[in-house]
């Protein structure tokens, strides 16, 4: 087979395992409620023949199908149909995605700027007149548990892939930005959010980092480290960082107190302390000691803590952008039950607040029940505890003790901050 045979035959074959990976993906989010990636993950290691291009291909193509899932099940339901109307939208312009539609014509959607005009000029192409609705991208029960009304700017960045955020410790950020810039990468400072780096370069590889390596620099949303700005934790305080999960922000409390003081971290998983224990002793950072916690009683005597870090387990709906399949599987019950756990993490989580201290509350939700509604829930059955106005971490300007972060707002996950005072 000459050469170009040789092409088309490996095109060909890229799409066929693409359609393949389909109906399984659907199986495997929808069914064992496993998530995209994880299900990916498990695919490309059980098949090492798959390349790291062909992975990046399925990927992309696997997660568009999932972000433009509510526009394209009211077509059909051919799995080459979902990946070539994904493939427009996402502006995938690979050969092998050219087989899902063979229509004549296909390569000329991708020619608009938009994803949603790709996608109603795919739609177009396979001859259906109606035209992609921007509030299909979200399931119909979710507008009335929002605290906002969603325009074209959060539905635009929703649809968008999310950037990479770096959050710089033990240096500063113009010290990284020039070291990364010499190595090929470009990253950006966030204006306001000053060890905040925003990453411009499309691959990669920060394992190998000289300084991920050395804990100067950690992966962290722009959304997850305004959280760890608005606790503003001082230097030789006493914080409790009550559902630490993999650390990032014990690690940024602790880089914000200089090292000093000391940082209780617990969570439910041991697994996710012990990624901490690495991260922390990567960092040098020797004032963070971790404690498995069930929720119940805290591993920290009442009345103790300086500050008291409370985020709380959520429907992770501020992460659609990375995780678009599990707007799908998402349900008003469970969303119901989320809040339900957080009152009670709350209740027993404040009882660690010394008076005078402060305890900050945070999701990376969009959901009211999970933020405003359980805020003032908390308020209500805690007359000791009351708002404190702080800084917004984007902007500067001063919230009246609680703030939520959009997408649209600094190109970033979701967030939820609500901080509140002990009465001393």
């Amino acid at each position: 087979m000459n050469e170009t045979g040789l092409k088309e035959s490996w095109i060909q074959t890229r799409a066929a395992m693409a359609q393949g990976l389909m109906p399984r993906a659907f199986h495997a989010v929808f069914q064992e409620k496993q998530p995209a990636d994880q299900y990916l993950k498990k695919v490309f290691r059980q098949d090492r023949r798959i390349g790291g291009r062909d992975r990046r291909f399925y990927a992309d193509l696997i997660f568009g199908v999932f972000r433009w899932y509510g526009v394209l099940r009211h077509y059909s339901s051919d799995p080459a149909f979902y990946l070539a109307g994904a493939a427009a939208a996402e502006n995938i312009t690979d050969p092998s995605a050219a087989l899902f539609q063979e229509k004549p014509g296909f390569d000329e959607v991708f020619r608009p700027e938009t994803p949603l005009e790709r996608l109603n000029a795919f739609l177009h192409l396979a001859g259906i007149s109606e035209s992609a609705v921007a509030k299909d991208c979200v399931p119909d029960w979710i507008f009335p548990h929002l605290d906002f009304t969603p325009d074209e700017a959060f539905f635009r960045i929703l649809q968008s892939r999310s950037p990479l955020w770096l959050r710089v410790q033990r240096r500063t950020a113009d010290e990284m930005t020039l070291r990364l810039k010499g190595q090929g990468i470009d990253a950006v400072p966030h204006p306001v959010a000053g060890n905040a780096l925003r990453v411009l370069s499309e691959r990669i590889n920060l394992p190998e980092l000289e300084a991920v390596k050395k804990g100067w620099l950690e992966v962290q949303d722009l959304s997850s480290q305004c959280i760890g700005l608005a606790c503003v934790p001082e230097p030789g305080q006493i914080w409790w960082d009550a559902c630490a999960g993999g650390g990032g922000k014990s690690l940024q409390l602790a880089s914000l107190m200089d090292g000093k003081g000391m940082i209780t971290a617990s969570d439910v998983r041991e697994n996710k302390l012990e990624e901490l224990r690495r991260r922390a002793k990567r960092a040098a950072f020797s004032n963070i000691r971790t404690r498995v916690w069930d929720g119940i009683r805290p591993p920290v005597a009442e009345n103790s803590c300086d500050g008291v870090l409370v985020d709380a387990p959520c429907s992770s709906s501020g992460r659609w952008r990375r995780n678009p399949e599990s707007r799908w599987i998402l349900t008003e019950e469970r969303v119901g039950e989320l809040a339900a756990l957080q009152k009670k993490i709350l209740d027993s989580a404040s009882k660690a607040v010394k008076p005078g201290g402060v305890l900050v509350f945070a999701t990376c939700s969009l959901l009211k029940d999970e933020n405003r509604l359980n805020l003032e829930y908390f308020l209500s059955t805690h007359p000791d505890f009351e708002p404190e106005k702080f800084n917004h971490p984007l902007t500067g300007q001063e919230t009246d003790g609680s703030v939520q972060i959009l997408p649209q707002d600094g190109d970033c996950d979701a967030a939820f901050i609500a901080r509140v005072r002990k009465k001393g």
